[in-house]
């Protein structure tokens, strides 16, 4: 067992605490893992798996994970799913994941249940299954899952794997929200924008979207730019609708990219900058989906026509550099 790191972090923030008592502690659990104890056993996987206080090891966070799921230990029945699931340690699994999950999600377990929800919405695994995506959901979230409560809204509203319901989906999302979910909360914003199952809203939905938005969801800051830009929850405001097309252009929201080239194009909210321009355009342009491409790519090569030889140079060297940063350094 190595102890070094905490050790060190004890001796750096000089916690009186003597790493004999640790030694004697993780010696202490890893005597109860080999003795079968199925919760000392899934701690110890839990803590190979994330490196916490031990060197990472994800073939012994398996090897521990499985004899506690053997043993009918729901939590390491999860994290054993997740471990095939994620290919950590081991060849990615999604078949013999779902196994698992389900052993784990039979015996209430929330998170797996929302797992065998997610692989049967969305095909991983197993073929695409809506009512059983929304059955598993349902049992996650009524034990108050925020994630399964978003999902099965989702489903509400839009009828998938069960009878559409506006009312039922506005009442799963808000109870998920009430958790500070944020795609529930980009969720709610969305039906008051579009007027679904509600009498609409610009004003609600900036509410919404703008809690979204705070939480770090892209789509969310895209809608409250959007909002912003149209006027549509009150004045028209450039300056705020800039601020928020960069938070999601520096996620890597394409439309987002999309449209603070346009603001740096035309000057709107920000001091006009063709270089600017091209260089949001021009990374849009690598993260759109085929079906905007085209027409970004078009808007692109416009601005292109704007600017000198050393001008697209430098715009696309900024580009270039842009993206090496992981949007770090955008300027």
């Amino acid at each position: 067992m190595k102890l070094n790191k905490i050790c060190k972090l004890l001796l750096l923030s000089a916690i009186l605490l003597p790493c004999t008592l640790i030694h004697a502690q993780e010696a202490a659990l890893l005597q109860r893992a080999e003795n079968g104890d199925p919760v000392a056993q899934t701690e110890l996987g839990f803590l190979y798996a994330t490196g916490e206080d031990l060197t990472q090891d994800f073939t012994e966070s398996l090897r521990w994970f499985l004899l506690a799921a053997n043993q009918g230990n729901a939590d390491a029945q999860y994290n054993y799913g997740n471990m095939l699931a994620n290919g950590f340690g081991v060849a990615q699994n999604l078949e013999e994941a779902m196994h698992w999950y389900r052993l784990a999600a039979d015996q209430q377990h929330a998170r797996a249940q929302y797992n065998l929800g997610f692989m049967y919405d969305n095909a991983q695994g197993v073929a695409l299954d809506y009512p059983e995506a929304a059955k598993w959901y349902r049992a996650a979230a009524e034990q108050g899952h925020a994630a399964a409560q978003n999902s099965l809204g989702v489903a509400y509203k839009y009828g998938l794997g069960v009878r559409q319901d506006y009312a039922e989906a506005l009442r799963w999302l808000a109870l998920s929200a009430a958790q500070a979910y944020s795609s529930a909360e980009f969720n709610l914003g969305a039906m008051y924008s579009n007027g679904a199952g509600v009498e609409q809203n610009f004003a609600e939905a900036a509410q919404w979207y703008g809690q979204a938005a705070a939480h770090g969801n892209a789509g969310a800051q895209f809608s409250l730019a959007e909002l912003h830009s149209e006027g549509l929850s009150g004045e028209k405001n450039y300056e705020e609708a800039v601020r928020w097309y960069q938070e999601a252009a520096k996620q890597g929201h394409a439309e987002a990219q999309y449209r603070l080239g346009e603001m740096y194009e035309v000057g709107f909210g920000v001091a006009q900058n063709h270089e600017m321009a091209f260089m949001w355009t021009h990374i849009a342009v690598t993260m759109a989906t085929d079906t905007m491409r085209g027409r970004i790519v078009r808007n692109r090569d416009t601005i292109a026509r704007k600017l000198t030889a050393e001008q697209l140079q430098h715009a696309q060297d900024m580009a270039r550099l842009c993206l090496e940063s992981d949007y770090a350094t955008c300027q």
